[in-house]
């Protein structure tokens, strides 16, 4: 899956086509839409829509097209309000829709959501759960495998949501905490207590053998290669089980001993693992994309040109890129000339916002 427009019923809002495979959004200014691309892009996937609540935008109606085969595309449309008229269609080629009256299916988010994912048919279910490990708006940009969402979420919660990313059944990472809180109760009948023991040794026998596969090693080979991309350093991604025999998943860059890695790292490494996840998944019915907010922000440039280079490699296997920054971030004159030329799809300031004057 792939953007291919991103379009609204109303004039101020600014129709942005994206290119197939490099996309870079270029700014002068913050405040001008940067960051609400993003957000407004999770919205059209089916997503949250709180940032939309202001009474400004309540008449608004916005449309997501997306190519999801070489000739096949379907377009989201999605109200601002009445949550139950969301309407999907599906055409054999690109489309402005906003006058269009016989759309496949209408309903609510859950039935979009069912319709969806039966005509992509992607190779892991509830494409929600995951999609926000390839589209990062700097919102969840601290952490790799914390999304925001999982914040106040108990660890499983994020934990079964990589591990099935991961190639894992997330099912039994889960079974183990499951039993665990079986066992720790003080009121537990001792014949359930004993079954839940015989079962937690055995799901802790299974597990030791779902962290090691084909897809797993594949992701870390894609890992390390980004790393000394980006990062020129040796960056490794390793999944294993605690000495709680729970599963744990960590990317370290080798030889740093530092205890709290610097922020600008950790966004960093999550382009990192975005990328290799995009390019291990290439051959699979899932997302072909990495939208990242402003990697190049920075005070200086030295990872600007691995970033650039993470950046054309993607294009060269097939993932397309939706890349936001500040004109004045990117500090090497070769890059940016070369990104107005060729990969500029738009470019936002204060007298051509993403969503007029508001």
């Amino acid at each position: 899956m792939k953007i291919s427009k991103l379009y609204a019923n109303n004039d101020n809002f600014k129709t942005i086509v994206f290119d197939n495979g490099i996309n870079f959004i270029l700014s002068d200014t913050n405040g001008v839409g940067k960051s609400s691309l993003f957000k407004l892009i999770d919205f059209c996937l089916l997503g949250d829509k709180h940032f939309l609540g202001n009474e400004h935008f309540k008449d608004y109606i916005f449309y997501i097209e997306l190519q999801i085969s070489s000739n096949r595309y379907i377009t989201i449309k999605r109200p601002v309000t009445s949550g139950k008229n969301i309407e999907l269609k599906i055409t054999k080629e690109k489309s402005q829709l906003v006058d269009e009256k016989d759309f496949n299916i209408k309903g609510s988010i859950g039935v979009a959501k069912s319709f969806f994912e039966n005509k992509v048919n992607y190779s892991i279910n509830k494409f929600r759960t995951y999609i926000t490990y390839f589209l990062r708006d700097e919102a969840n940009q601290s952490d790799v495998f914390i999304l925001n969402k999982h914040t106040s979420l108990h660890e499983i919660e994020y934990k079964t949501v990589i591990s099935n990313l991961v190639g894992i059944d997330g099912r039994k990472i889960r079974r183990k905490y499951e039993l665990d809180e079986i066992i720790k109760k003080e009121d537990t009948p001792i014949t359930t207590l004993k079954n839940a023991q015989s079962d937690l040794a055995k799901v802790i026998e299974e597990n030791k053998t779902l962290i090691s596969s084909r897809f797993i090693d594949r992701l870390k080979y894609s890992v390390a290669k980004y790393g000394r991309m980006i990062l020129n350093k040796d960056v490794i991604f390793l999944i294993d089980l605690n000495t709680s025999n729970d599963i744990e998943f960590s990317i370290k860059v080798k030889n740093d001993e530092k205890s709290n890695i610097e922020a600008r790292i950790k966004k960093l490494l999550c382009l990192i693992f975005a990328s290799a996840l995009a390019e291990t998944y290439a051959q699979k019915r899932l997302i072909k994309f990495v939208a990242f907010d402003s990697p190049f922000d920075a005070d200086y440039n030295t990872y600007q040109d691995g970033i650039y280079a993470a950046i054309q490699h993607l294009n060269k296997i097939g993932i397309q890129t939706i890349i936001t920054s500040s004109e004045n971030a990117i500090r090497i004159p070769e890059i940016l000339s070369e990104i107005k030329n060729e990969y500029m799809t738009d470019y936002f300031s204060d007298n051509d916002k993403l969503m007029g004057d508001f």
